[in-house]
């Protein structure tokens, strides 16, 4: 068994990896339209900015786009498609996790994405009091950290880029159990684990987690001024610095006229 994990890890090492950088790099004098997919969950979809409102296409099952807004992704969205040759589709879906993504690939993911950015895990932290016993933290992590593998090796598979990002830090008291759920692991955790997964697979990521927490140390702000009440959401100044940061992280000049 160690043998096989070992020949597995090693396999993956060898493959061809990009880095942030190259697969970005595919925006400047493209030969075609650069369609570039978003997934994640309520921070992806904007829940907690201004307007948010499933009122859109359908995404998946009974999930529907948010185009109207005010959140990151749609700051994104028109940036980038007014700057470069590209089109930005938001098919974050508010309250999934990890395994969402993986069971709804087919219907989430289209052949003609050339680049995917990632970011989920938030509500893998949690288990219902309703889904069985309480699991170890090592053994959730374990079970989170298979399934950021697995489904990297999706995206090699259907040969799209991707680039996963490590969301922002929550506080904490919503780092604490709940009415219904353990809180089983954090998003300091979530950040370690997309690291470890990284460095192991070779594939690209981002750390909103450490740019959102730089961000406020260096302004002086204390997170919670970016959140809204519920400590997770970022509220309309959160988004819009995690847009910023965004860019920042992806190598891209940000356009200052």
């Amino acid at each position: 068994m160690f043998l096989k994990a070992a020949a597995d890890i090693i396999g993956r090492q060898l493959r061809p990896q990009k880095t942030v950088k190259e697969i970005m790099s595919k925006l400047i004098l493209p030969d075609h339209t650069v369609r570039i997919k978003l997934l994640g969950d309520s921070i992806t979809h904007g829940v907690g900015g201004t307007g948010f409102e499933q009122n859109g296409d359908v995404i998946v099952e009974d999930f529907r786009r948010s185009p109207d807004s005010w959140c990151w992704a749609n700051l994104f969205r028109d940036y980038m498609e007014d700057q470069y040759d590209c089109e930005v589709i938001n098919n974050g879906c508010t309250a999934t996790d990890i395994e969402f993504i993986i069971n709804h690939f087919d219907e989430l993911v289209d052949p003609e994405d050339d680049i995917v950015i990632c970011t989920i895990g938030t509500n893998n932290r949690h288990l219902y009091f309703s889904e069985g016993d309480r699991p170890t933290k090592r053994a959730h992590m374990e079970e989170f950290y298979n399934n950021i593998v697995l489904l990297n090796d999706m995206f090699r598979d259907a040969g799209i880029d991707v680039i996963f990002s490590a969301n922002i830090p929550a506080v904490p008291e919503n780092e604490m159990d709940g009415e219904d759920y353990w809180r089983i692991f954090h998003m300091n955790d979530v950040h370690d684990l997309y690291m470890k997964a990284s460095a192991e697979c070779g594939f690209p990521m981002i750390s909103m987690y450490a740019a959102f927490t730089e961000y406020c140390d260096v302004k002086n702000l204390r997170i919670e001024y970016l959140l809204c009440d519920d400590g997770l959401h970022p509220n309309d100044a959160g988004y819009e610095v995690i847009f910023h940061l965004m860019l920042r992280e992806l190598g891209l000049a940000e356009r200052v006229f």
